[in-house]
């Protein structure tokens, strides 16, 4: 078995936890042990955390642009050559269909030069002309400036790039940054921080620690004065606890926190094409994805006719080893997770839907966290599975009546608003629908939102903030006025 990094690493080095212990990564494949992992406490966090605040108070790091941009190039370009590593670790600690890791690990690598581009051509200081005010003149300059340390929390989901998104964008800005990762996944954070130490990023700039109990370290986080802003993927749940965290001391928080998205799909679109990317859209990775479009709003004329396309596109789409990069649904990341989405299927059967492709627990020898592709139908816009996040390969179809109005309508009776998708055979309707829609990003027809230089982020319990552009970019950063007496 191949030994992977598991330790904590703070102010540069790898250690073990104070308490000495250590917990077990298991592979949703198959149950197997892939590694062990340091189990920080509270400890080993206000360890990081200082050395975080050290980095960011006592080093040229946040003001040093051009070394900061140099180093994180060549800290890119360390990645670039693990990228086939950090594919296999992924497949094994977090049972990532290889078939999705296109994005995840390789265009996710390659995006980081946005951000390392924004560091030399970002307006870190600009000069505005004199105002008078109270009988004074002056010249104003605003600038801006890192907050300082960044407590960042990943999920398990997509560990590589979310972990990649947080540290780069944190870094990038020149703020400190401590990384704590899901108990499911440490390893790829610790691997991560492998590569960092390598390219000769500053001690305490990047501290990376893992835990078995992600409630403890969590509010060990959240709870130091040290941290000067958060940013977490998750849960609604843990996110409001987050942000309730952070309002102690007025502390910034970014958060994204999942989707209920809806893919509208009006009268005049291609069924076909519906029915093959809405597959996609929905269960890729496993459908474990916050931004998938997992609602479909289909309007009542088309309704029978797509249900069969989809019938035929879930019911045949492959599932099972992540490693064979044929199939798109591979395991459910634990137990949990599956009984979960169990519960979700068997209620909304119970409540009057129909399950017609799936609707039950995948088996693969007898091990692993299976489920199987599955479509729920007929479902009420209000029903629980229409208004849950499901986190898994599940797509709920809701039926629509009436105009384009009332898709929108059904489409934004949600309390979540990540992610909007739009299908019709007209391109100026289908910009008039997704113009409407309460979401952070929306895909019209044959697109994907996903880049680095355009904004990402939700609307509603979807979370605050943006990642990626500028306006990512400037998520890590303060404005600071500064006024100076005009000469005449």
């Amino acid at each position: 078995m191949t030994e992977f990094e598991g330790r904590l690493f703070i102010d540069g080095e790898f250690t073990e936890a104070a308490g000495g212990r250590r917990f077990e990564v298991i592979n949703p494949a198959d149950e197997t042990v892939v590694g062990t992992a340091a189990d920080a406490g509270a400890q080993d966090v206000a360890r990081a955390v200082a050395a975080a605040r050290r980095a960011a108070d006592e080093t040229e790091w946040a003001t040093d642009h051009e070394f900061r941009q140099q180093t994180l190039r060549r800290w890119q370009q360390l990645l670039r050559e693990q990228v086939g590593f950090f594919r296999e670790l992924q497949v094994l600690e977090a049972g990532s269909p290889s078939s999705a890791l296109d994005t995840q690990i390789d265009g996710v690598t390659e995006d980081m030069s946005f951000f390392h581009d924004m560091i030399g051509r970002f307006p870190w200081e600009t000069e505005f002309p004199s105002y008078s005010v109270m009988g004074l003149t002056s010249n104003r300059l605003v600038r801006y400036e890192p907050y300082g340390v960044v407590g960042a929390i990943t999920p398990w989901n997509a560990p590589y790039m979310t972990a990649i998104w947080k540290i780069n964008h944190a870094i990038s800005t020149g703020n400190a940054v401590v990384l704590k990762t899901a108990p499911d996944t440490p390893l790829t954070g610790a691997a991560i921080a492998q590569t960092i130490a390598e390219a000769g990023i500053p001690a305490g700039v990047v501290n990376v620690i893992g835990s078995a109990d992600k409630a403890a370290a969590g509010e060990a986080l959240t709870g130091d004065a040290r941290v000067d802003m958060y940013h977490f993927t998750g849960s609604p749940i843990v996110g409001r606890r987050i942000a309730e965290r952070a309002a102690t001391g007025i502390r910034k928080a970014c958060l994204e926190l999942g989707g209920k998205s809806a893919n509208v799909v009006l009268p005049d679109a291609d069924l076909d094409l519906v029915a093959a990317l809405g597959t996609m859209m929905c269960m890729s990775n496993s459908g474990q994805g916050c931004a998938l479009a997992t609602r479909m709003v289909v309007h009542a004329s088309v309704y029978d006719e797509l249900l069969a396309r989809l019938e035929a596109s879930i019911g045949g789409l492959p599932w099972g080893d992540p490693a064979d990069p044929v199939n798109i649904v591979g395991p459910i990341i634990r137990a949990e997770q599956v009984d979960r989405m169990a519960g979700l299927v068997d209620r909304a059967r119970e409540a009057g839907a129909r399950v017609p492709v799936g609707g039950r627990r995948g088996d693969r020898g007898g091990k692993g966290f299976w489920y199987e592709p599955t479509l729920v139908v007929d479902v009420d816009e209000n029903a629980e599975i229409a208004q849950t996040e499901v986190f898994g390969p599940v797509l709920t179809v809701v039926r629509y009546e009436g105009d384009d109005d009332e898709a929108i309508r059904v489409a934004n009776n949600s309390r979540y608003g990540l992610s909007g998708y739009v299908h019709s055979g007209d391109p100026e309707r289908a910009w008039r629908v997704a113009r409407r829609l309460r979401t952070g990003t929306v895909s019209i027809g044959a697109s994907f939102f996903l880049s680095p230089d355009t904004p990402f982020g939700g609307y509603g319990i979807s979370g605050i903030g943006r990642e990626h552009g500028e306006d990512g970019f400037r998520e890590y950063l303060q404005a600071k006025t500064i006024a100076s007496p005009a000469t005449v």
